[in-house]
């Protein structure tokens, strides 16, 4: 028996991701994994590796001068994050103690 409606496995995991509704957690993924992109690699090795849930990202930041440089910049940062991800992942940033 020979197969005519051939698929590449991309196209069946991304199939079997939506139908699941994973690729939003798999857009968030990506969001934490382009974090220090985003801010850079000294910034992102003083603040505690970020996590998301429900679109709201939070990051731990030790530094209170380093946290709020950060929150007055949150809004781009997001923008920059969305961004490379291609579409809206991140509804807000929190930075914690």
């Amino acid at each position: 028996m020979k197969r005519t409606d051939t698929q590449s496995i991309g196209d069946i995991l991304r199939l079997a991701l939506q139908e699941n509704c994973m690729d939003s957690r798999l857009d968030e993924f990506k969001a934490v994994e382009i974090w220090s992109s985003v801010v850079g690699r000294y910034i992102a090795s003083q603040c505690r590796r970020p996590f998301v849930k429900d679109g709201l990202m939070t990051i731990g930041v030790p530094n209170a001068a380093l946290r709020q440089e950060l929150l007055m910049n949150r809004s781009r940062l997001r923008a920059a994050i969305n961004r490379e991800i291609g579409k809206e992942t991140i509804s807000d940033i929190r930075f914690i103690s």
